[in-house]
């Protein structure tokens, strides 16, 4: 079975690694400290459950994609560029770090209560089902703790 944030014992292990994050983790890749990359996931997570966007379409490209970075290819790749309005290096303070886990952990606490579905387009996937949220949720966040370490 895939590791889907919808699913409680997959959020229970994100939530159980993101608490061995310090302040002090170094990436093992790219350019974010570790404030800025809860500050990366909580901007992340938000959008999932507030954003009401509308279905566009999806194009070959977006589809083949979301077929090999959800359902063939392990984890996500190192170094892969995301959405730029995203893009949180210089963005927050160092200070900010238990602030931003202890969101970290609340939001991921709501995807396997959420039972609304998941209606936001994927700038990279196109339109996702909400499982396929879930399975990019959890990619997502263990994509920047394997960044850290953790």
């Amino acid at each position: 079975m895939k590791k889907n944030l919808l699913y409680q014992h997959s959020a229970d292990s994100i939530i159980e690694r993101i608490k061995k994050l310090q302040p002090g983790n170094k990436a093992v890749w790219g350019k974010m400290n570790a404030t800025e990359m809860l500050l990366h996931a909580n901007l992340c997570n938000e959008e999932i459950f507030t954003s009401v966007s509308s279905r566009r379409s999806t194009s070959f490209k977006q589809y083949l994609l979301r077929i090999i970075a959800l359902y063939l290819a392990p984890h996500f790749k190192k170094g892969i560029k995301g959405d730029s309005l995203k893009e949180t290096t210089g963005k927050i303070e160092t200070l900010k770090f238990e602030e931003q886990k202890e969101k970290f952990i609340a939001l991921i606490k709501k995807f396997p209560e959420y039972k609304q579905p998941i209606r936001l387009f994927h700038i990279a996937f196109g339109n996702l089902s909400t499982r396929e949220w879930g399975i990019a949720a959890y990619k997502h966040m263990d994509h920047h703790l394997r960044q850290f370490g953790v």
